[in-house]
């Protein structure tokens, strides 16, 4: 139940950025090891294993859901999540792109460096599909229904009243996100445009606030530049396990701050 969007910058190359929408605030850590050569710094919720980051090579990955949740909290360890931290110890994006595509990620998941993205579209259950390819355009965004394979994510016809609420929530939250990539000029744009309120409904825009039977809000923003192996990390509803003089220590080669509100 997110946003995510990315943009290619001249003489900077792509920058990514992420809304993470939850069921409740959040307990995030920060997690940095070492696999091989490659150092690995992810973002990851303590609840369900969640995890996105990057690394020194300057790969990136960010996803959104395409799974169905009402306002249910899942405690399970999250596969996707999982995918995504193994897939950052690899050295390139056409390497960590194959790891995930081979191990049948879903959801909607954007791996990139400063010269190339590509978008993993992937729907679950019994009629699983996959969608790889590259992206030629200068900017991408998702949500969470599928735009390659509609029959995924949220659907317009469900029998499920809030499952609806939550598709017209995706569209609009695609149409914002699109017209955010098309103004932004700059990479230190994104996070605060993303951040707007657009409209008064506080389930149709990019940042959400939690309404009667519906208690999705927005956690935390992260924002993934390659081209300086920088992180940036936004708090709005949820705890951050660490903070800026911790997270940084010595032979850091991927830079984290921490954005304030």
């Amino acid at each position: 139940m997110c946003t995510i969007i990315a943009k290619k910058f001249p003489n900077v190359g792509w920058v990514g950025v992420k809304n993470r929408d939850r069921p409740m605030a959040t307990k995030t850590a920060l997690l940095r090891d070492q696999e091989d050569s490659v150092q690995r710094v992810t973002l990851m919720d303590e609840m369900t294993r969640w995890s996105e980051g990057m690394n020194s090579n300057g790969v990136s990955i960010i996803s959104s859901s395409l799974s169905l949740a009402t306002n249910g909290i899942s405690k399970h360890p999250s596969r996707t999540g999982n995918l995504i931290r193994a897939a950052l110890a690899e050295k390139t994006v056409e390497d960590a792109v194959r790891y995930l595509r081979d191990s049948d990620v879903s959801g909607c998941v954007m791996i990139f460096d400063k010269d190339r993205l590509f978008l993993i579209e992937g729907k679950t259950g019994k009629d699983r599909t996959q969608v790889v390819r590259e992206i030629t355009d200068d900017w991408v965004a998702r949500t969470n229904h599928g735009i390659w394979i509609p029959s995924a994510g949220y659907q317009k016809n469900s029998s499920n009243l809030i499952l609806r609420v939550r598709r017209v929530s995706s569209e609009a939250r695609l149409k914002i996100a699109n017209y955010i990539l098309q103004t932004a000029e700059k990479p230190e744009d994104m996070m605060p445009l993303l951040a707007k309120k657009w409209i008064d409904n506080p389930q149709l825009n990019t940042i959400r606030t939690p309404i009667v039977d519906i208690d999705t809000r927005t956690t935390e923003q992260l924002m993934l530049n390659p081209n300086n192996l920088l992180m940036l990390v936004r708090n709005i509803d949820g705890i951050l396990e660490f903070n800026q003089k911790d997270a940084n220590p010595a032979g850091s080669k991927v830079l984290v701050g921490i954005v304030q509100s």
